[in-house]
């Protein structure tokens, strides 16, 4: 993946934080549906679902960047 690709994956993320303090002002003004209660759940987990996916971006950079400094090595 490249430089892009995170970028594309902070920008989701940030979106869905907005989304989730959206839903929890809605709770907050008293909106304690099934329906808001569940939309802050679901957005939640897509938050953890993106930075889940952005973990392994940056673990996966890391690992190139090292499988370069071995062969530099050899």
């Amino acid at each position: 993946m490249s430089d892009e690709d995170l970028k594309h994956l902070m920008n989701a993320r940030e979106a869905l934080v907005q989304k989730r303090l959206t839903c929890a002002q809605a709770i907050a003004a008293n909106d304690t549906s099934d329906n808001a209660i569940r939309s802050i759940v679901e957005v939640q987990r897509a938050i953890e679902v993106v930075d889940y996916a952005i973990e392994e971006l940056e673990q996966a950079e890391l690992d190139e960047e090292l499988a370069e400094d071995d062969e530099d090595h050899d």
